[in-house]
């Protein structure tokens, strides 16, 4: 699961349930990862998929970016464009996911 914003009590979507769910990222017709949706990664203009945004995957420079949990709260990494950034996911599919999402 992914969440994002303040204290990252946004939930994004869910990163690793199939592309057809309703809350996944995968899927540009449900909820979130739909590209109108303000919460959205997919949202260019959104405060998740912004390359300005301070929350933002998509903002190079971001210090706050989503983090990458389980059910259970374990933590997986940050969603995010920024290299350097030293909770960074180092999940290569993560990594292609949100590669792509923030070069439209």
């Amino acid at each position: 699961m992914v969440f994002g914003g303040d204290g990252h009590k946004t939930y994004l979507g869910c990163l690793n349930c199939p592309e057809t769910a309703q809350d996944s990222l995968f899927n540009e017709f449900g909820t979130h990862g739909n590209k109108f949706n303000p919460s959205s990664l997919r949202n260019s203009y959104g405060q998740f998929g912004s390359p300005y945004a301070l929350y933002s995957a998509c903002n190079p420079y971001s210090i706050d970016p989503p983090v990458i949990v389980d059910q259970n709260g374990n933590f997986y990494g940050r969603l995010t464009m920024n290299q350097y950034h030293a909770q960074r996911t180092r999940d290569e599919r993560f990594l292609a996911f949100i590669a792509a999402i923030c070069s439209t």
